[in-house]
């Protein structure tokens, strides 16, 4: 699966998939590649580690196709959305974690796609999250085709992820950041 996906990423950059989600009646075949960027390597890193973990639903499967969706657009929805509501939900996650150090760790984020931290943070915030709390998320959601059962699920899934790889004695964060490392776009002196 990782070199489908991989080949897919590479071919439609996070700013083309992105465009097209927020512009109906485009279709995908004629947006043009563009160069590599760090988003579209922390996405296939993101792919990949969830591989590895082994939580990822069958290759070919919509299921599968919609996770890959999810992956690059939440990526988007986070990174360079405006909605006020998923910035809050995004900086209130990471100041759990990381405290006054949230905001550098958001920038980073912001800058050079998914980390581990960014990650594992959302998916922690998203499972105390009440449902009127992931509610309030749905407009900035629904701006990049998604919604938040989208979001709830891949959530679920980097929260699956973990618990496997630590079953294993792996840590998500190393797994993620050995992954990145490999991808397009990695910041060698990036924590990931």
């Amino acid at each position: 699966m990782l070199l489908s996906v991989a080949l897919w990423l590479l071919l439609f950059s996070v700013e083309s998939v992105a465009s097209f989600a927020m512009s109906e009646g485009t279709s995908i075949l004629t947006q043009r590649a563009k160069s590599t960027s760090p988003y579209v390597g922390a996405a296939m890193a993101v792919l990949a580690t969830l591989e590895q973990a082994q939580v990822l639903p069958p290759e070919g499967s919509r299921e599968a196709d919609r996770v890959i969706q999810s992956v690059i657009q939440l990526q988007s929805v986070f990174a360079k959305g405006t909605d006020p509501s998923i910035q809050k939900f995004a900086q209130q996650a990471l100041a759990h974690v990381h405290g006054t150090n949230a905001p550098m760790t958001f920038e980073r984020f912001r800058a050079n796609g998914w980390t581990a931290d960014m990650l594992e943070a959302l998916a922690d915030a998203e499972r105390r999250a009440s449902a009127d709390e992931e509610q309030e998320l749905s407009p900035g959601l629904g701006q990049f085709n998604l919604s938040v059962d989208d979001f709830r699920r891949l959530m679920q899934l980097v929260r699956d992820g973990r618990s496997a790889l630590e079953a294993r004695g792996q840590s998500f964060q190393e797994v993620y950041a050995h992954h990145r490392k490999a991808m397009p776009g990695a910041v060698a002196h990036e924590r990931q």
